[in-house]
Order: C-alpha cells, then structure tokens, then sequence
C-alpha cells in the first residue's frame, strides 16, 4: 500500500498522529529533502528523492512495500496527490495534513471560508483577475512569483489593498509581515511563503 501523507506547515508538533502512525508502520517513508528532515523522530528507513517522478518510478517497482511518501502541507492542496494518482495504477491512500493557509490564516486570527484559495508556486493564474474577483485571496508564492514581485504588481495597478505574507510558517525562525503593496514590495522575502490579499 502506498500513503500519501500531510506534514502540515513544517514542525512536527503539526503533524496529525495518524500521520506519525502510519509512517511507524511503513516499511519505508520517501519524499523530497526539506519533508525527510521533518520527521527525524520517525524511526523508520528513510529515501531522499530529487523529484516526483522518480518517487512515482520507486513506489510503481515495490508494490510489495508499505511505503509512506510525506510532503509538506497538505497533500491534496497543490499538491503531490494529483500527480501520483495520475501516474501511479495501484491503491493509494492519502492522510491529510494542516496545509501552510489554514496555519496561517490561525495566525492571524482571521477565518478564511470566503476567501480564494489559489496558488502561484509553479504556476501561473490570473492573479488580479482573482484579486477584484474574489475580494479576499490566498496564494502560494515561490521564486519566480515572490510576494514582493506580486506586491509591485498590486502597486503598479494600483490595487488599494492590505497584504499580509507568512514565512518558515510554524518554525522558529518564522516571519509575519503586513502592510501596503508600496511597503512590502521593496522586501525581500524567501522562497516559499504564503501570501493573504484583502481589499479595502
């Protein structure tokens, strides 16, 4: 059985306890570098992959495993789900995590069922399509399509809005920052946030 599993936003104190269980459990647990030094408390045989094809080329070779592939977030959320599902032609079974968005929005104390979910973390959306569409969004952000490049964008279209970015969400060195488009594009931010867009 393969178990695609959610770590939640990055400490362990977020990963669910079915999470923990059923990576024990496996035979084996794989993922990218960043979701493996996540989990040092789990004592079972651990692989390091470079990318989502090879995971999917392993666990198609050992179906006779229980196998565990982890990934930050949640796995259903922009994720690893879709993919695997698509390319992997045996039973799956996906154990949900706490994605980066439900973290951050507890963070900031605000609720987030009206809001659009939406991400730019290797991909492209209409971004401010969205934006006058939805009133309120919440993207992931990456290198290409930083907060601070989106920033310049609401400036330069000169969207009246409050954004709010979260960093190293649930780490130590973990970053909220908040203010006008003009403020928070002259930052520099890291590679993977999450980003909270509310019109006035």
């Amino acid at each position: 059985m393969v178990y695609i599993i959610g770590l939640g936003p990055g400490h362990k104190d977020y990963i669910l306890p079915i999470a923990d269980k059923t990576m024990e459990n496996s035979d084996i647990v794989v993922g990218f570098g960043r979701a493996i030094k996540s989990i040092d408390h789990i004592k079972t045989p651990k692989l390091e992959f470079k990318s989502i094809v090879s995971i999917v080329d392993y666990i198609s070779e050992n179906k006779d495993k229980n196998i565990s592939i982890i990934a930050s977030g949640d796995p259903g959320f922009y994720g690893i789900t879709e993919y695997i599902k698509k390319n992997y032609d045996s039973e799956i079974k996906v154990i949900p995590g706490i994605s980066s968005f439900q973290y951050f929005m507890s963070k900031l104390n605000q609720s987030w069922h009206n809001v659009h979910l939406g991400s730019m973390h290797g991909r492209e959306e209409d971004f401010l399509g969205n934006i006058s569409k939805y009133s309120q969004v919440i993207f992931l952000t990456d290198n290409k399509n930083s907060p601070s490049e989106l920033c310049r964008i609401l400036y330069e279209n000169n969207i009246n809005c409050k954004v709010y970015v979260g960093e190293n969400l649930s780490y130590e060195d973990e970053v909220i920052s908040f203010g006008s488009p003009e403020e928070l594009m002259k930052y520099n931010f890291g590679k993977l946030a999450v980003m909270y867009i509310k019109l006035k």
